[in-house]
């Protein structure tokens, strides 16, 4: 009884498996009806990309990776896109997203001064 149980389980669960990657890479690949992407570019002070950021806009966040980007396949809508890294100033940045359409965001992010040393 208990083999038939866990044989019915194993579809079930690669159905949901597959369906919820699915689901992710549409977040992060081309627009699908009725999506558009946010592409952003996150570089240094000096204009180099700067990987290791993390990128947020409402329900989703992202790492950007060693070319200092990172993608969101998203609804149409106004975001407020939340960026930061420790030792560098954070930024929030709105952006707009249009059905079928790429917009990129190239945020410039400033490092911050080295902490003082505490006093002996």
């Amino acid at each position: 009884m208990l083999r038939r149980h866990v044989l019915m389980f194993v579809p079930l669960a690669m159905f949901c498996l597959s369906g919820a990657l699915g689901a992710d890479a549409q977040q992060s690949s081309a627009p699908t009806r009725g999506r558009g992407i946010l592409d952003v570019i996150v570089l240094d002070e000096n204009g180099k990309p700067l990987p290791g950021v993390l990128v947020a806009v409402p329900g989703y966040r992202s790492t950007t990776g060693l070319g200092g980007t990172c993608r969101f396949g998203l609804l149409p809508g106004r975001y407020a896109v939340l960026i930061s890294k420790p030792g560098y100033r954070g930024r929030r940045i709105n952006a707009g997203v249009r059905p079928g359409e790429t917009t990129s965001l190239r945020v410039q992010l400033q490092k911050l001064p080295p902490a003082p040393s505490p006093r002996k």
